[in-house]
């Protein structure tokens, strides 16, 4: 089967189009074919929530395909936040729903000049209508009344009040297999650039569609699925994710050695109370409240979601995962797990990037807006003052960087404008490699090294074959967590399309994509001199065991990533 459709939207105009792509793209998914059509058919000089901007959806090479997680949708666009190349990656059920309908993507261009408008798209074609009914509503009253009992076949993604207001912390909800707003195309304010399309809502309905992609070499596709897939099951790394989801690492990132718990705006590496908000904490409310482990997506075998209840076993959020915990939670200093859950939810119904707002909300108290581990002013802040659209709402909307600029504070945790994952770049080294040096800014999902005690040498090396990975990852549409290699990828494409790809050959594809970001960096204006840390995670020591340790990696040695 064929997946080559791709519809172009005219918000300015109301036009919807339907056109084969390129045979240049026939290799090209998710983060690599939207980074490609930024590069192409965007001017890297226009502001990110202008008209002339852009907003491009594509699934992963493998949508629709019984491949594990294969379901991931990429969201690209110039970043609000960055200024630069940027693509907000989510599961969901989004992704497999328009593989199966042949969607290889879609491309939202121009503003609605009267009205917030909805997408619809399904066996007989887009459709593009009003939808002032769903202004001014959130993600999970959105979810409810666009997906609904129709959970089987449509998925919906929604921006909340954020994308409305054009916050550059917004993020996309996508529609989770329990119907939940709980997926997030979150990092780069996404939100914000769909909100300044005046594009509300997208519903897909593959209810007309096949049921599941087959491989060219159906047979061969087939043996390397189960092959995949035993492998995914097999992996120790996978059985702790499938047990504590990602609050697993807690335990571990606490510790005097390692000292990547964020805490107070990122001053400290580990917490007092962070037993309070562990992976294991939460997998013993969870026994006690009815609450369990699910997938993000239909397929996913590995199923690291948590779905957390409250006292009284109602659903709070299916999404607290490590960097919302961290953020959210050590780094304001807020705890226990019920609180933090609660956060999240509101994010999720708002429609916010939880590492970023995390990030904002750090050096709003830094400030003195709020005392450190006020949750109840949290808790206010979020869902009058952000939801709401208030000056204060709009500041802490605005993203780290912003508030940090509105009240004159210059210890700012941020790389590219973008706020600072949980992983500490003092200690965990490579970690502070990639945030330099990737297109995307500090954005953990580029690049995951979290190698202690190598050379830095070795780092550089880790951190570009990290980064050459994941661009794979992102573009074939897996989930990084099935730790598939580029091998393994390979391999599915070559039987997926019937041609045969070498692992060489797929990494020199993921290089051209970079090379392809950076490109567009470059063209924004972005040299040298962006591909850096704060000074102040090279000036502030963390105390490690063997003597304080702070990002000490030379500038030329993190040049030397891409030459």
């Amino acid at each position: 089967m064929a997946i080559d459709r791709i519809i172009r939207v005219d918000m300015t105009t109301g036009d919807v189009s339907e056109a084969r792509a390129p045979e240049a793209y026939a290799l090209l998914g998710g983060r690599a074919l939207t980074s490609r059509m930024l590069l192409e058919e965007t001017d890297a000089r226009i502001h990110p929530l202008s008209e002339a901007a852009k907003l491009f959806i594509a699934p992963g090479l493998l949508a629709g395909t019984a491949v594990t997680t294969s379901g991931r949708t990429s969201f690209g666009f110039k970043s609000p936040l960055t200024g630069g190349t940027k693509e907000a990656n989510v599961g969901g059920q989004l992704g497999h729903r328009l593989a199966r309908l042949g969607i290889k993507a879609i491309v939202v261009s121009g503003a609605s000049p009267d009205g917030w408008k909805r997408l619809d798209i399904d066996g007989k074609g887009a459709r593009l209508s009003g939808a002032d009914d769903l202004a001014g509503r959130s993600n999970y009253d959105l979810h409810r009344e666009l997906v609904g009992e129709a959970l089987r076949t449509r998925a919906a993604a929604t921006i909340g009040p954020a994308g409305e207001h054009r916050m550059s912390s917004a993020s996309v909800a996508v529609t989770d297999p329990e119907g939940r707003p709980t997926r997030h195309a979150a990092r780069g304010g996404p939100g914000a650039v769909m909100g300044a399309k005046g594009l509300k809502a997208i519903v897909v309905d593959d209810a007309e569609g096949v049921r599941t992609v087959p491989g060219e070499n159906a047979k061969e596709f087939k043996g390397e699925v189960v092959k995949f897939s035993k492998m995914v099951l097999d992996d120790p790394r996978v059985h702790n994710t499938s047990r504590y989801g990602t609050a697993g690492v807690i335990k571990f990132v606490n510790r005097d050695n390692v000292l990547s718990m964020p805490t107070r705006n990122h001053r400290e590496g580990s917490w007092e109370h962070a037993d309070s908000i562990s992976g294991q904490v939460i997998e013993e409310l969870g026994k006690e409240r009815g609450g369990k482990m699910l997938p993000c997506m239909a397929g996913c075998i590995i199923k690291c979601a948590i779905l957390y209840n409250d006292e009284h076993g109602e659903h709070v959020t299916t999404a607290l995962e490590f960097e919302t915990i961290a953020l959210l939670g050590s780094n304001l200093e807020i705890g226990p797990a019920d609180a933090v859950a609660e956060l999240d939810r509101l994010c999720d119904d708002i429609g916010l990037d939880t590492i970023e707002v995390g990030n904002a909300i750090g050096v709003a108290m830094e400030a003195g807006v709020l005392a450190w581990g006020d949750w109840e002013g949290t808790k206010r802040l979020l869902d009058e003052d952000v939801r709401g659209g208030t000056p204060l709402g709009r500041i802490i909307g605005g993203g780290t960087a912003h508030v940090a600029a509105t009240y004159g504070i210059d210890r700012v945790p941020v790389v590219k404008g973008q706020g600072l994952p949980a992983w500490e770049p003092r200690t965990l080294k490579g970690m502070g490699i990639t945030y330099s040096s990737s297109p995307q800014g500090a954005d953990h999902t580029a690049g995951m090294v979290t190698a202690r005690g190598a050379t830095p040498d070795t780092l550089v090396k880790q951190s570009r074959q990290e980064q050459l990975t994941m661009m794979a990852v992102d573009s074939v549409g897996v989930c990084q967590f099935t730790n598939a290699l580029p091998g393994d990828m390979a391999a599915f494409i070559s039987e997926r399309f019937g041609e045969p790809l070498s692992e060489d050959e797929l990494l020199t594809l993921s290089r051209e994509a970079i090379e392809t970001e950076r490109e567009f960096n470059r063209r924004a204006g972005f040299d040298r001199e962006d591909d850096r840390l704060p000074q102040w995670l090279r000036d502030e020591p963390l105390p490690m065991p063997d003597g304080p340790s702070t990002f000490d990696i030379e500038d030329a040695l993190i040049d030397e990533v891409w030459g």
